[in-house]
């Protein structure tokens, strides 16, 4: 069963990647159990190369992995899946023209218009197939469109009808902003701007997920299917204070 098929029928759980370039993040994360990890190209520092391995390695081992690009643009959108990526999110989505044009760039014909080239996204197979290839293909990628503003909340229920979305994905710290309410995760007005995502992934039959922290999460803990919370920089720093207060037990 591929995560896309998982998506609409678990609670799949996994973590925000920022500045872990070392392959063995991957194993240590199924280790762990996690279902997914989701590398930061927005945010983070990651080039196309050390994305590659990451990838690469997460496949060997079942380890899917989604990307965030930085932009909506069909060079790194097409980059991010040739380098093997199961998922690819576009940040600010905001209307009906913008989610399709992720689509068109994010999935090979007949559901759009993705170049084709082998590489890691086939797994480095033999040359040839290419149709068994993009069906293949287009049934494993995730396609994510993120929403982080005002407009993209009015607009929701078009973005969710474009067929090829697969998944929506809050942002809610610049959603806040830019509704006006910084940080009020909890404000009416974030709440009730969340709410109406969770009833167009309903309708649309599309994967759910926010970003953001546990409290609010559990909130919409029935809705979500994709379960992000923990960012890597959170989980060394919190790794080191307990460390650090570990050794100081020792002497109280």
């Amino acid at each position: 069963m591929t995560l896309k098929e998982r998506m609409l029928n678990e609670k799949l759980y996994g973590s925000f990647i920022k500045i872990m370039t070392n392959t063995s993040i991957t194993i240590l994360a199924k280790n762990a159990g996690m279902d997914f990890l989701f590398y930061d190209c927005e945010h983070g520092m990651y080039t196309y190369e050390r994305l590659h391995d990451l990838l690469l390695m997460g496949n060997a081992i079942d380890m899917p992995a989604f990307v965030r690009v930085p932009q909506l643009a069909r060079g790194d959108i097409s980059k991010a899946l040739d380098c093997g990526a199961t998922g690819i999110m576009v940040p600010m989505i905001e209307n009906r023209i913008q989610a399709q044009k992720l689509v068109e760039w994010s999935k090979y014909l007949p559901i759009g218009k993705r170049s084709y080239a082998g590489g890691a996204n086939t797994n480095y197979k033999g040359s040839g197939n290419h149709k068994n290839n993009m069906m293949e293909i287009n049934d494993r990628v995730i396609t994510v469109a993120q929403i982080e503003t005002e407009l993209g909340i009015k607009n929701i229920e078009e973005i969710a009808s474009v067929k090829g979305i697969d998944a929506i994905i809050v942002g809610p710290a610049d959603l806040a902003i830019s509704l006006g309410i910084p940080e009020e995760y909890f404000n009416i007005k974030e709440i009730d701007a969340i709410d109406k995502v969770v009833e167009a992934c309903k309708k649309y039959k599309k994967g759910f997920g926010i970003i953001g922290k546990l409290e609010l999460i559990e909130k919409y803990k029935k809705e979500i299917n994709l379960l992000i919370t923990k960012i890597d920089l959170d989980i060394i720093r919190e790794g080191f204070i307990k460390a650090v207060d570990d050794m100081k037990s020792l002497y109280k």
